[in-house]
């Protein structure tokens, strides 16, 4: 930095004042047609944009055009920066001496309004955090939606798990929070990869932050929002629009409500039963492909896109809204050209959510206002599609009668914008030919300027009887009318002589003058029309935000609705029966995601029978390769299904409400966190034995494998031990594992029952029939599956023999030591030959 006050430009002065604003955000300061960086700030842009460092005045500098900069800003934000933008906030025309600059906003992860950052079928939430007494506060928007909600929970374990569902892309908290709860600001941190704010405490005390919502809500009391006596909900909302608006720079005024939620009201799904289950990304590459999301996402709408989601990370446990979603599928499902129609007409529907956030949060684009009009069009031709399947489903009618298809909203763009404006106001040409008298008159003299002043020029030849008139223009005088001397006294009285020439006379009148000043202000003077226009558009279009939010709302559960009803109409999915009891029974089911991506596969369906009788644990014996983990990863799914309305993949169902599902299943090493394969496997299981009631679904694939076979196998028969007899805890429970041994508790626990997966051998070689039967198994395959899996032959064959041994002395108290080996080992390279081999001849 500059050490001499002295040499500091008034310019530069500018910059230092908008940096200090910045703080540690990165400074695009806009000098002219460009976003400058100075100092450290152009070093770090230039590094990460590939951009020329240049200096002026020993001053480090790079910068980016105006009309790209956003590109540039999502690289950086991509990369994990913060970007403050300074704009000239004078008009550089009007202003004397130096434009005046300042910080206008400062985008962040969690800030993205105009953004290919953003993706249209997820939100893009900004949450904050903090705690009264035991009460853990969680409140998040999303500004591109104006989504804003508050819950709060009792435990540290509630929070981290809703954390997750949302995904947020970045968290505010306060000091006082992150210094408590450290441990859970690190583990968000490595398992989310957000962007952590860690602000001063005041920001989040009681008064403070319940004076701001009430003030920007403009309420008298909180209570109306469902905010009664959520002191630690408060707190963390309020901070957050503060934190927007007076921080960051935001506007917020389109955040006119803030609506709460139980995480009570739908089934718990953890972390990692998002994860292993691969409910919304896949383990491989962590895209939507190959997921349970990408099989339901029928949806044709944005809004559609990013609901669904919502739905699939919040299966429902009222059995009477799961009812009335089936109730719609159904509807749909019987009514195929009426669903057909349906998709096509939304189809034509854009992002009519974000759309109206725009016009509101004043970002909207003359495009954007367009786009908003072309996707409301089709709502009256959806509503009438919907009248038939409403007739059937209450939840339909409901909807169908919450949208409106806003004719006036239509009728007000239409008459406004062309069909096809820009994207930006500065290009012009954005109103209709006719909507404005004085934008026409203006647009007519810029593009016809020639053609007015020959008309002009002949009626007064006409009039004047003067056939040498002529009326002619040049840049001292301006226009003027050109007479011979000896035609000068034709001339009236209301010409004004501009100039005398040796042979001729030039005057001006008051027509030639007006449209002299017409001309030459043209252009600016139509940008001038076309922006204060503009705002006028977008402030009556604005006036629309309350219907059009609650239309787009119903928009999307509608096509959610028609969406699950194309999946069941794709997949060949049946209604299930959902009720209180505590049975789950499930005829010839199918895991829905391998059946679709392996379409040229004939899936082999099998049963499945829990209760909280005879049936509560299933323990399921086979080898690896048979389908052990796909069976009992597809018997949650089909349970998640149930429970968010959606039709399944079976012949028939029967689901007693779940109200959370746990995974177990893999072994994975944390070493970031040093925690071993099998710290990780007892930590997860920890947590679901801490945690499951006698109506969850517990889902276990080889627990103890991660350690000796005997404390291993201790482990897993203490654990599914547990699970049988632990009062308030014996959950509906899939078992699978290698452990024959355990298959010893059907004999001495109710409601443990054996299965295994039945297999083929014929002499050297098994089949795997895919299929699950009743009974255990004390054959667990391996060798045969290590050769299936390419083990060279005579490890293979080494691998039998020692199989043998062990067989033959299993009964006897004695170390291991299995025979020599029948075949000759072959003679080993000594370690010179390997050495020269790996890093070659020299």
């Amino acid at each position: 930095m500059m050490t001499s006050e002295a040499k500091i430009t008034p310019m530069m002065a500018q910059w230092h004042a908008c940096k200090k604003k910045a703080g540690t955000a990165l400074l695009f300061f806009r000098m002219g047609d460009f976003y400058e960086a100075f100092y450290d700030d152009a070093i770090v842009l230039a590094k990460e944009l590939e951009l020329t460092l240049t200096t002026r005045q020993e001053i480090p500098m790079a910068g980016v055009p105006h009309h790209t900069c956003d590109t540039y800003i999502d690289r950086l934000v991509a990369k994990g920066f913060r970007i403050a933008v300074a704009e000239q906030t004078s008009d550089p025309k009007t202003s004397k001496g130096l434009v005046e600059r300042d910080v206008t906003r400062i985008v962040t992860p969690g800030t993205l309004v105009n953004s290919s950052l953003l993706s249209e079928n997820a939100n893009n939430y900004f949450a904050s955090v903090t705690q009264v007494g035991s009460v853990l506060g969680l409140a998040f928007l999303d500004l591109t939606t104006a989504d804003f909600r508050v819950v709060e929970f009792e435990s540290e374990q509630e929070l981290q798990g809703e954390l997750y569902r949302l995904q947020p892309s970045e968290l505010l908290t306060s000091k006082k929070f992150s210094d408590k709860h450290a441990l859970l600001i690190a583990d968000l941190q490595h398992s989310l990869n957000l962007l952590i704010n860690t602000e001063d405490d005041w920001r989040f005390e009681h008064q403070i932050t319940t004076e701001f919502l009430i003030s920007h809500l403009k309420v008298h009391t909180l209570d109306g929002f469902g905010l009664k006596g959520m002191a630690a909900g408060i707190n963390a909302s309020g901070a957050l629009l503060h934190y927007l608006r007076d921080t960051l720079n935001l506007s917020i005024d389109h955040i006119n409500t803030i609506s709460t939620y139980s995480t009570n009201e739908y089934m718990t799904l953890d972390r990692m039963t998002q994860t292993n289950l691969e409910l919304t990304r896949s383990l491989q590459d962590g895209t939507r492909k190959h997921t349970l999301l990408s099989i339901l996402d029928q949806t044709c709408t944005p809004m559609g896109g990013r609901l669904i989601l919502q739905w699939l990370k919040r299966p429902l446990l009222c059995m009477k809204t799961i009812q009335a979603r089936q109730d719609a599928v159904q509807s749909f499902i019987e009514r195929d050209w009426t669903h057909d129609q349906l998709k096509a007409s939304l189809e034509d529907v854009r992002d009519i959510e974000r759309l109206m956030m725009k016009v509101s949060a004043n970002y909207a684009s003359p495009k954007d206002i367009a786009a908003l009009r072309h996707s409301i069009e089709p709502l009256g031709k959806i509503k009438s599609l919907l009248r038939e399947p409403a007739a059937a489903s209450s939840l339909i009618q409901t909807h169908e009668k919450q949208l409106n298809p806003l004719p006036e909203l239509i009728s007000l763009i239409a008459n406004a914008l062309v069909d096809e404006p820009p994207q930006k106001l500065s290009d012009g040409n954005i109103f209709r030919k006719g909507f404005h008298q004085e934008l026409d008159e203006i647009r007519e003299i810029s593009a016809n300027s020639k053609s007015w002043l020959n008309n002009y020029q002949n009626k007064l030849r006409e009039e004047l009887d003067i056939k040498n008139l002529k009326v002619g223009f040049n840049r001292m005088f301006g226009y003027y009318i050109e007479v011979s001397k000896g035609q000068a006294g034709k001339v009236p009285e209301s010409f004004e002589r501009r100039q005398t020439l040796v042979n001729a006379e030039r005057f001006i009148t008051k027509d030639l003058k007006e449209y002299e000043q017409k001309v030459l202000t043209a252009e600016e003077k139509i940008s001038s029309i076309e922006q204060e226009l503009f705002q006028q558009l977008r402030t009556e279009v604005t006036r629309y935000a309350d219907i059009v939010i609650k239309t787009a709302q119903s928009l999307a559960i509608i096509d959610c609705l028609q969406a699950l009803a194309e999946a069941a109409r794709l997949h060949g999915y049946q209604r299930p029966e959902i009720d209180q009891s505590q049975r789950l029974e499930i005829t010839e089911g199918r895991h829905p995601v391998i059946e679709a991506v392996n379409m040229n596969e004939k899936f082999v369906p099998n049963d499945t029978l829990l209760d909280d009788e005879n049936n509560r644990l299933l323990l399921i014996t086979g080898p690896n390769m048979a389908g052990k983990s796909t069976y009992i990863r597809q018997v949650a799914l089909i349970t998640i299904m149930a429970q968010i309305g959606s039709f399944v993949p079976a012949k028939t169902a029967h689901i007693g409400l779940v109200d959370k599902v746990f995974t177990r299943i893999g072994a994975s090493d944390d070493l970031s966190r040093g925690q071993s394969t099998f710290m990780v496997e007892m930590t997860e299981t920890a947590n679901i034995l801490n945690n499951a009631t006698d109506r969850s679904l517990v889902i276990l694939d080889e627990i103890g494998r991660g350690t000796s076979t005997y404390d291993g196998i201790s482990i897993a028969w203490s654990v599914a031990e547990f699970l049988l007899t632990e009062e308030g805890s014996t959950a509906r429970t899939l078992f699978a594992t290698h452990y024959c041994e355990l298959t010893k508790l059907e004999e001495k626990i109710p409601g443990a029952v054996n299965y295994n997966v039945a297999v083929h051998e014929s002499e050297d070689s098994i089949i795997f029939l895919r299929k699950i039967v009743k009974g255990g198994t004390d054959k667990s395959y391996g060798i045969h599956v290590a050769r299936l899996a390419g083990l060279p032959l005579p490890v293979i064959e080494r691998a039998k023999e020692i199989l043998i041994h062990l067989e033959e002395n299993a009964n006897r108290k004695s170390t291991f030591e299995p025979s020599k080996p029948k075949r000759k080992a072959k003679a080993r390279p000594n370690a010179n030959q390997y050495q020269l081999t790996f890093f070659g001849a020299s």
